[in-house]
């Protein structure tokens, strides 16, 4: 028997991946209400599970775990609408001052450094102000279609309630679909993604409520406007790994350039910032996150960026822990096992598993491509 290229499956294999692309992309209203569910289902089904053992009823579990869920939430919230609602009255204002900052930023420049290229300066000057004016675009863009965010919050809510009403059946329904032989690891696979999810998610949470606090705080006591406004703002703008921190520490300090007379508060907000992610990176997400994801920092920023290129700012939270979970699928899947590993936390210190541990002809992808053929 002799083996030759299939080129048949490969064109089903771009195929499938275009479709995917194409319905993920047109169908993110649909879709992303249903991951996000999937996700809150996984993260409160420990609360529901501790609920029915005491209530002996479901649906008032499952109730009961949303109230303990959501009354945080809506407390925080409710805490700094005033200031919120504020900024997004003040928002043309402000994303002007946040632009005046950037221009006196690069005329200090000019000064000290003696930039003499007037159109090099005005060229970054504009660009840098878009990317960093981008947040506030797409704060506004929420603020001016909050009918769509509530309904969007509403379907997640009804379907993460529904997730977690049929939950055994879901869970049953998908170990079905293996054999007697393949059920046991399928459990297991099952069981891991439920992992990934309630710890990097409900990690996720807390890591930006203490961010949020640290920055609020700190820029409360440096004495800058939106103080807590501009902390939290930094918080969800660190989901995004190296340029979230960095764009959510520069938007405070563009903005206390333009408002403020003095150096040393702007000097402050770097300060601040330098700290609470050396605190962050070293301390809070460690202890809180750990290691669920287990996702190597380049395909993270792979993973972000096509995430929010499909989905926009839901893609950029879902990116990793759907990664994660992809990881998982494929670590369960012999001929899937080495890319299971290229996407892994691990990758350089069990860089030679390539050559060792997967150097079997199951392990290699280019086989699924393959047809056999009979000689003579």
């Amino acid at each position: 028997m002799n083996k030759t290229f299939n080129i048949q499956r490969f064109a089903h294999l771009l195929i499938v991946i275009c479709l995917v692309v194409y319905i993920l992309s047109i169908g993110k209203n649909i879709i992303t209400p249903i991951v996000f569910a999937m996700f809150f289902a996984f993260m409160l089904k420990p609360v529901s599970d501790f609920f029915e053992k005491h209530l002996k009823n479901r649906v008032v579990s499952i109730l009961v775990s949303f109230i303990v869920a959501l009354v945080p939430i809506v407390l925080t919230i409710s805490l700094f609408a005033a200031q919120s609602v504020d900024v997004f009255t003040n928002m043309p204002a402000i994303s002007g001052k946040i632009k005046n900052g950037i221009n006196k930023i690069f005329s200090l420049l000019n000064q000290n450094f003696g930039f003499s290229k007037a159109e090099g300066e005005a060229w970054l000057s504009d660009n840098i102000s878009s990317a960093l004016d981008a947040p506030m675009q797409i704060l506004g863009g929420w603020l001016s279609t909050s009918s769509t965010l509530l309904i969007s919050i509403l379907l997640v809510l009804l379907y993460t309630f529904f997730f977690l009403l049929y939950r055994t059946s879901i869970k049953n329904f998908l170990l079905g679909q293996f054999t007697k032989k393949q059920r046991e690891d399928a459990r297991e696979g099952i069981s891991n993604i439920q992992s990934v999810a309630q710890k990097y998610l409900s990690g996720l949470a807390v890591v930006i409520l203490i961010l949020g606090l640290l920055n609020g705080f700190g820029l409360f006591i440096i004495g800058i406007e939106y103080a807590f406004f501009w902390g939290f703002l930094g918080a969800f703008l660190a989901i995004i790994p190296y340029i979230g921190t960095i764009i959510g520490g520069m938007l405070p300090f563009a903005f206390a350039i333009a408002t403020t007379n003095t150096m040393w508060q702007p000097l402050a907000i770097i300060a601040l910032y330098s700290v609470v992610q050396t605190i962050e990176g070293n301390l809070i997400t460690p202890k809180v996150v750990g290691s669920s994801v287990e996702i190597n920092p380049l395909a993270a920023i792979i993973s972000l960026l096509i995430g929010g290129a499909i989905w926009g700012v839901s893609g950029l939270i879902l990116a990793l822990p759907l990664l994660a979970i992809t990881r998982i699928v494929f670590e369960h899947i012999d001929m899937l096992k080495p890319v299971a590993l290229l996407l892994s936390s691990e990758l350089y210190r069990d860089r030679e598993k390539f050559l060792t541990d997967y150097d079997k002809e199951e392990n290699r992808i280019a086989n699924y491509f393959k047809r056999k053929e009979k000689i003579g």
